[in-house]
C-alpha cells in the first residue's frame, strides 16, 4: 500500500526536479542531444529544426493488414480488418520525442504531440468518432511510470474531436514489453489481455481507440477485438505514429 501511495509523489517530485533542471541548463535536442535555438520548442516538441525536418506525414486512413487507403470504415477485402489513422510514420526523430513521453517522465508531451498529429493528412477530414477509448495499461505498470501515456493521448484527442474519452477496457493480465519481442510473439503476449467492463457504452456507437504507435498492431488489434463482441458500430485504431509495414 505504501508503494502505491509513494509513486505518484515521487514522480511529481521527478517532474518538479527535472524542471529545476531545465531551468538552469539549456535544452537539448531529444534526438541528436543539440542545443536547441530560438523558438525550436515552442511547440512543445524538444526538436531541433533539423530533427523537425526528418519528421514524415502518414498519409490517409489505410487498413492495417493491406496498407490500402480507405476512404470508409468498410472491411478490407482481404479480410474483416480495421482502419487505422495516424499523423506520423515512425522515424528516429519522432522516436525520440514518443519515448521522452513514454519512459522520461513527461506526461506534458501529450497535448503537443496530439496537437501535430491532428493537423497532418491523417486525421484530416475525418468523421468525428462518438466516442474515444484509450489502450489501457496494466495498473502494475500504470504505478511504475506515473501515469498512463495512452490516457492522455485520448484525453487529447478526445478534446480535439469535441467527444467524451470513455475507460471501458481493462488490462487484465500483465504482460511484457512489446519493443523486445517479434511480431508473433507480441501477438501471443497480447491475446486475451483486455476485458470490456462497461459494454452497453460502446454498443452501437463508433468508437476510436487509441494507442501511442502503432507497430505490428497487435497490442491495439487485441484491444480492438476485445470491444467487438460489445457490438459497437465501427472501431478505428488511432494513434500518434505508425510503423511501416514491410
Amino acid at each position: 500500500m505504501a508503494g502505491s501511495v509513494l509513486t505518484p509523489v515521487l514522480a511529481r517530485a521527478g517532474r518538479l526536479v527535472r524542471g529545476l533542471i531545465e531551468a538552469a541548463f539549456p535544452l537539448a535536442c531529444a534526438a541528436c542531444g543539440s542545443g536547441l535555438a530560438g523558438d525550436d520548442d515552442k511547440d512543445g516538441w524538444p526538436l531541433c529544426a533539423t530533427c523537425r525536418g526528418g519528421l514524415v506525414d502518414c498519409g490517409p486512413p489505410f487498413c492495417l493488414a493491406c496498407a490500402r487507403a480507405q476512404a470508409s470504415p468498410l472491411s478490407c477485402a482481404r479480410r474483416d480488418h480495421r482502419r487505422l489513422r495516424a499523423g506520423f510514420t515512425w522515424n528516429e526523430p519522432l522516436r525520440a520525442v514518443v519515448h521522452a513521453f513514454k519512459f522520461g517522465d513527461v506526461p506534458e508531451l501529450a497535448g503537443p504531440l496530439v496537437a501535430a498529429a491532428w493537423a497532418r493528412p491523417g486525421f484530416a477530414a475525418h468523421p468525428r468518432p462518438d466516442l474515444v477509448v484509450p489502450v489501457p495499461l496494466h495498473p502494475l505498470r500504470r504505478r511504475e511510470r506515473g501515469y498512463d501515456q495512452a490516457a492522455g493521448l485520448a484525453r487529447e484527442f478526445g478534446a480535439r474531436a469535441g467527444v467524451p474519452v470513455v475507460d471501458v477496457l481493462e488490462r487484465r493480465r500483465a504482460t511484457r514489453q512489446q519493443a523486445r519481442l517479434s511480431a508473433a510473439a507480441r501477438r501471443v503476449n497480447v491475446e486475451g489481455a483486455f476485458v470490456v467492463v462497461a459494454p452497453a457504452l460502446v454498443r452501437g456507437r463508433r468508437v476510436a481507440l487509441v494507442d501511442d504507435v502503432v507497430t505490428t498492431g497487435a497490442t491495439i488489434e487485441a484491444a480492438a477485438s476485445a470491444l467487438v463482441p460489445a457490438g459497437p458500430r465501427t472501431v478505428e485504431l488511432w494513434g500518434v505514429a505508425h510503423e511501416p509495414l514491410e
